[in-house]
């Protein structure tokens, strides 16, 4: 109940913060540097737990509102308690590694709250995981804390297609933005 209460306590200061502040579209291009928390759902559940991860975002302004985005990054997924014991029996990894390479589009509906979508590819990095396709909408917000400088929060659905089977999940990142 304190982490919600904070989160709520967080986001309230930000819209005010928001609110005060000038348009901030087309302020030139930005990076961020976050962490990605993922939930596995569909069939990704049924042998994972967690995913946790990092990644890097490139922001490019196009149109007042809309921005070229460029992901890449790093997320492992781990074991289910079960398949673990059994990983660890056989001197199998506990975890299996991702790296998603992605572009897309980030469109402000306002100076703080953004809509995204992007495409890209997935790479396994266990044995034999191969590449796969990945999609993925999303939604988030920008916190300003300088005049160049926000923390960003965002949560998104993620497929990954591979040999006519999809796994998913809910990814939850929280990033530092900076302008370049």
């Amino acid at each position: 109940m304190m982490k919600q209460t904070l989160l709520v306590a967080i986001l309230v200061a930000g819209l005010f913060m928001g609110a005060s502040a000038q348009s901030k579209y087309s302020s030139g291009p930005k990076l961020s540097i976050g962490l990605d928390f993922g939930v596995p759902t569909g069939s990704l559940a049924d042998g994972y737990s967690i995913g946790f991860g990092g990644n890097g975002k490139v922001e490019i302004p196009v149109a007042p509102a809309f921005n070229f985005t460029l992901t890449a990054g790093y997320i492992s997924y781990y074991y289910k308690d079960e398949i673990k014991q059994l990983a660890k029996y056989f001197g199998e990894d506990t975890y299996t590694g991702f790296v998603p390479l992605k572009a897309g589009g980030k469109y402000y509906f306002s100076p703080n709250f953004y809509g995204e979508g992007e495409l890209g590819a997935l790479i396994g990095t266990n044995n034999n995981a191969g590449t796969s396709f990945v999609y993925s909408p999303g939604i988030g917000v920008s916190f300003p804390v300088t005049n160049k400088n926000d923390i960003d929060f965002g949560v998104r659905y993620e497929g990954w297609s591979q040999d006519g089977s999809t796994a998913s999940q809910v990814a939850f990142r929280i990033a530092y933005k900076f302008g370049l």
